[in-house]
């Protein structure tokens, strides 16, 4: 499977489905949720529960706290809200976005200057 860092959560859940052999219906059934749910989750625009989130990873055989991590909502809030309130930090976030934007960074090398920045702390 591919571990694309911007893989969202439902576009993992949708990948671990299909390669399961599993149908959108039968996963909704053995979750105890509505196919017209996953597929809205599979879609990024709602968000389960943990335990129904813990149902659809058991029946996909998946890791739960795996789909957890391209969970991405509350991550986002948070930055938001810390640009916000500093500017320097919002024009930092900014200069990083346009780079990204650009291609001069991708997000794999993004990632790997922020966990440097914090093993030197």
């Amino acid at each position: 499977m591919n571990d694309s860092l911007d893989a969202t959560m439902g576009q993992r859940i949708r990948k671990h489905r299909e390669l399961a052999g599993l149908s959108l219906r039968e996963v909704a059934k053995a979750a105890r949720i509505s196919p017209a749910f996953l597929s809205d989750v599979e879609l990024g625009r709602r968000f389960p529960t943990n335990e129904k989130l813990a149902r659809i990873a058991q029946k996909i055989r998946a890791s739960a706290d795996d789909l957890k991590k391209h969970d991405h909502r509350s991550a986002l809030a948070d930055l938001k809200r810390l640009a916000e309130g500093s500017p320097g930090l919002g024009s930092a976030i900014r200069t990083l976005v346009h780079q990204v934007q650009a291609g001069s960074l991708t997000p794999e090398q993004l990632a790997v200057k922020l966990r440097k920045a914090g093993d030197t702390k």
